[in-house]
């Protein structure tokens, strides 16, 4: 079974670029009941990709699977 993508963020970004990954919560919009998230990620002071989703753990995992696909260069399933 394939990992979580913040998992997977966590290990490449420390074997590989010495850091881990943090998140930042950078807008919220719509209803308490109906809140859209967007967060960003950044690793050693570099910002990398955005995510949206309707919880932040949702936009969490958005924005991990970009930024893998970016700084990996592979696609991700």
């Amino acid at each position: 079974m394939l990992k979580d993508y913040k998992s997977r963020l966590q290990e490449y970004s420390q074997s590989a670029l010495g850091g881990v990954p943090a998140y930042e919560v950078i807008r919220t919009e719509g209803p308490d009941h109906d809140k859209l998230f967007e967060v960003h990620v950044t690793i050693n002071s570099t910002r990398y990709e955005t995510g949206l989703g309707r919880n932040k753990k949702a936009a969490e995992q958005e924005a991990a699977k970009k930024t893998l696909q970016r700084i990996t260069g592979e696609g991700i399933e």
